[in-house]
């Protein structure tokens, strides 16, 4: 082979390698996003559960 062609090989994969590197950081990061958005969900679930507000009922005033 000739430098031409190594020095082609080598830029594709380095360039392969930080694309390849970049995509995983994506997706890992979409996923991490959306399990926060996930447990988010849940807490406020639970938090509507147990406190009923500001505006519920609480019986007449002192």
């Amino acid at each position: 082979m000739d430098g031409a062609t190594l020095g082609l090989l080598e830029g594709l994969l380095v360039f392969g390698g930080v694309l390849g590197f970049g995509v995983w950081q994506l997706v890992s990061v979409r996923r991490s996003l959306a399990r926060d958005r996930r447990r988010q969900a849940a807490a406020a679930d639970a938090k509507d559960d147990r406190d009923p507000g500001p505006d519920a009922e609480a019986g007449p005033p002192p």
